[in-house]
Parts: C-alpha cells; structure tokens; sequence
C-alpha cells in the first residue's frame, strides 16, 4: 500500500463523497456570481486551521476596500509565482472578485432557498461565511461549464497570533482545493440511487435523509476525522519534544497548543530549542520500543473502531495503525 497521510486520505474523502454527488454532466444554467470563498468559524485546511468570524470578515473586507482593486481569480495559484508559475510566466484571470461581503450564521439560516450554485447567478447565498461577487472571463467561464474546473481555493492571509482570517491575496480556480469539503462552484446533476444508498450506508444515515443531509453527515464526519487525526499527531509531536528533553511538563499545555494550531511554528520551534533536561531512560531500550510501539498500536486501534463507517471505507485497520506506527518512528509489526 502507497504510504499516504491520514490527513490526505481524509481530505481524498472530502473528494470522493462531493464526486460522488456532482459527477457526470455538464452545467447548462448560469454560471453563479456570488461564490463562497470560505465558510464561517474553524475552517480546516491542508494547510493548518484559521478562523473566518465577525472580526475576520471584518477585516478582510478593510483590506480589500483599502486596496482599491479587484482581488484576481486566476488558474492554480499562478500569481504566486515561483513554484506555481506556468511555464510561460503569465498568470491570466480567471475572474475578478468585485465585492467581499459576509454571510453570518443569522443570516445563513433564514434563508431557505437552494444555495446560488445550484440554483444559477440570482438566488441568495445560504451558506454562512464570506462571500464575494465575481466576474468570470469567457474562458474560464466555458471551463467551468464543460467541468474542468470545480471549485475555488483562496489564498488568505492569516493573523499567526489567533489564526485569523486578515485578508485575501488571490483565489485560484483548481480541482485539489486546500480547504477541507469546500462546496463546488457549481453543482450538477441529482446522484444515481445506488450512489445516494452506497454513501448513506458508508455513513450510517437513515434512509429517509435527503442528499443535503446526508451530505452535510459527511462533512462532519470527515471534519472529525481531520480534527482526530491533526490531534493524535500533535500529541506526537509534544511527546518527541518532551522524550528530547527540549519541554519541562509544566509546558506540556503550552506546547500541545502550539502543536495543534500551527504545526509548522511547532517544528520551527523544536529545531532550535535547545535540551532544558537530560533524556533519561527509565527502562532498557527494547522494553521501551516495545511499551511505546504497543500504546501507540492500540490508542491507532481504539482511534479506528471510534471513527466509525467512513474511515472504514477509506482504509484498512492495518493501514490506519501502520501509518500511526510509522509517525511515531516505529516499524510496523504483525499484531
């Protein structure tokens, strides 16, 4: 089996539930004019978590008036030159975003028509989060229409002291979005049965719920799956920090917050931290191996039976503990 990251296959199930919803057809209504760039509270990311509130929207709506110019949609980050550069250098629009406005959770609940993706350029939005008023070029407007792209992936600027949401620098057309079950720009047409009946017993749903709900079941579940994942392997990295004697316990709290909300400040920190208390085994290495190898196989096991139906489908049992063996540095072994 490849060795893939738990948080991928998570995010890989984000694709697969909204695939299985939306594939198979081109779009013939108008193209929406009013997209979602990113839903309201914790938002979850490839790219570590951040926070769309009042204050965020706030702010990154300054930011955008302040700035006096419309905020390019353009083609898999391309305006970000260097590594996502094509290979001609140019970074051609896909759009324009004209307006930010936002979507609070208030407002997204009194409002009960079909989200505008759905339903073409006019309708409300009805999803909570910030939102913008786009203009499409022609291009890129017939891509959207033959379904060769699907979704939008921002690139936010975001306050490292809470994680907030400040402001946009672009937004991309792509088909491997950085947020975690983000809505397509566009949906198509009504799932098979067979496809609707095959994702509701992955999930454990009731018969009788809808394709909104059974949709909405997925993306918490997945949700919760990412949120177990990215917490297991926080965990892992203050024990490593802690078994290096770079942490005294009493940073114990600190450090499994940085873990957590920004894993990569974690490292940066653990790479220059110097030791504060000698290592000290309190047992032979071998027992040690072995203890840790088996507290790490059966929280992995405990971790799997709890993620219920969806995780199942996405992997084995033996998969999920030998990724969890091997982020910890121990080698797979039979159980």
């Amino acid at each position: 089996m490849n060795q893939v990251k738990l948080s991928e296959v998570a995010a890989a199930g984000a694709d697969v539930v909204s695939a299985a919803f939306d594939a198979g057809a081109t779009w013939s209504g108008a193209l929406p004019t009013q997209v979602l760039i990113a839903p309201w509270g914790e938002v979850q990311s490839r790219s570590g978590t951040f926070v769309v509130d009042e204050d965020a929207v706030r702010r990154t709506i300054e930011a955008f008036s302040a700035h006096g110019t419309d905020v390019p949609i353009d083609y898999e980050h391309q305006s970000l030159g260097g590594a996502f550069s094509s290979p001609t250098g140019q970074a051609p629009a896909a759009g324009w975003i004209k307006r930010l406005f936002a979507v609070p959770p208030s407002s997204a609940e009194a409002i009960h028509e079909v989200p505008d993706a759905t339903a073409g350029a006019d309708s409300r939005p009805a999803t909570a989060g910030l939102w913008a008023e786009v203009q499409w070029t022609p291009p890129a407007a017939e891509q959207l229409r033959n379904g060769q792209y699907r979704y939008l992936s921002p690139v936010a600027l975001i306050r490292r002291s809470d994680r907030r949401l400040v402001g946009l620098h672009s937004v991309a057309l792509t088909n491997k979005p950085a947020i975690i079950a983000i809505r397509p720009i566009v949906h198509r047409e009504p799932p098979r049965s067979d496809v609707r009946d095959g994702l509701r017993s992955a999930l454990g749903c009731d018969a009788a719920l809808d394709d909104d709900a059974v949709m909405l079941a997925a993306t918490e579940r997945i949700a919760a799956l990412t949120m177990q994942i990215d917490a297991r392997r926080a965990a892992d990295r203050v024990a490593a920090a802690l078994a290096a004697g770079k942490l005294v316990p009493a940073q114990r709290d600190w450090a499994a917050s940085l873990a957590l909300r920004d894993p990569a400040a974690f490292e940066e920190w653990m790479a220059v931290a110097p030791v504060v208390v000698a290592p000290q085994r309190t047992r032979p290495p071998a027992l040690a191996s072995t203890a840790s190898e088996q507290s790490v196989r059966r929280r992995a096991e405990q971790e799997y039976r709890d993620a219920g139906p969806l995780l199942v489908s996405l992997c084995s049992q033996e998969a999920y503990v030998a990724d969890a063996l091997r982020e910890a540095g121990l080698a797979a072994r039979p159980s």
